[in-house]
């Protein structure tokens, strides 16, 4: 008995037609339009009724304590901080709400600078705040290197006079040697005291070797110190936000998506036969 062969059923019975997806679009292009033209209308009258923001710059050297220490961090936390901007504003006289400004302190990789920016809404009144911020955090950081830095010289200077002393003991040290062999002393005597004379002469020895360690020390860190300063003035001011261009840009691409997805939404309720009928 034959059996005839069934029929065999397409792999994809809902596959995508692609001529009829753009067949929809076009019969919905009005919507598509309208949808993203409305979306990029309001995306320029949205960018004209916020407040422009303006942004000055500024590199900031960071003080260097010695040959190892970075204080970028610190100094990140210090410039951002809401205190330094409101004893700026009190300054300045600026009657300004400290929200409406925003400082930025990023440190630049490798090396002892710090990218500090400011923005605000008034483009004069931002430079000076701007200004006075970094005059006052210079001035306090460069209050902790001249402690510091004093505190070295004071020991640079301690160490000068040991060495001095130093060298004055061992002109004594020769003295002695000199006269112990003129003195009317037994051979055992002068043995004795030559003896004593030498150890003391390599304790001093040992002691000024410590003495010009410390020195050379010190040389380094304080040759390697360095104050805070600007390295590149403030930029003129200029405007951050609202990107009008960005703004419009991402809106004709929203507005575009919605249109689309309304258009294949429309194209889908019109399959449906209207209530109350079959």
């Amino acid at each position: 008995m034959n059996v005839p062969p069934a029929e065999t059923a397409p792999l994809y019975d809902d596959e995508i037609d692609l001529r009829e997806l753009l067949l929809v679009l076009w019969r919905q292009r009005v919507l598509i339009a309208v949808v993203t033209l409305i979306a990029a209308v309001a995306a320029v009258l949205a960018s004209l009724a916020l407040p422009r923001v303006y942004r000055v710059e500024a590199l900031i050297q960071m003080e260097r304590l010695d040959n190892k220490q970075s204080v970028q961090s610190e100094g990140k936390e210090i410039l951002e901080s809401r205190a330094l901007l409101t004893a700026a504003l009190n300054q300045l006289a600026v009657q300004a709400d400290p929200l409406t400004f925003k400082a930025t302190g990023q440190p630049v990789k490798d090396t002892d600078y710090l990218q500090f920016s400011l923005e605000g809404r008034d483009p004069a009144q931002l430079t000076k705040v701007a200004d006075k911020i970094v005059a006052l955090f210079i001035d306090k950081r460069n209050q902790i290197y001249k402690e510091r830095r004093a505190t070295l010289e004071e020991d640079l200077h301690r160490i000068t006079t040991d060495l001095q002393q130093s060298e004055t003991d061992k002109g004594k040290f020769d003295d002695l040697i000199a006269s112990l062999q003129k003195a009317p002393l037994s051979a055992i005597e002068q043995k004795i005291y030559a003896l004593q004379l030498a150890q003391m002469q390599d304790f001093q020895a040992q002691e000024k070797v410590g003495l010009m360690q410390q020195y050379l020390t010190l040389q380094d860190k304080l040759a390697a110190m360095q104050p805070a300063k600007i390295v590149d003035g403030f930029s003129e001011p200029m405007q951050v936000r609202p990107r009008l261009a960005l703004n419009v840009a991402v809106a004709l691409i929203l507005g575009l998506m919605v249109g689309v997805f309304l258009a294949f939404g429309r194209n889908w309720l019109a399959g449906f036969p209207p209530a109350g009928r079959s």
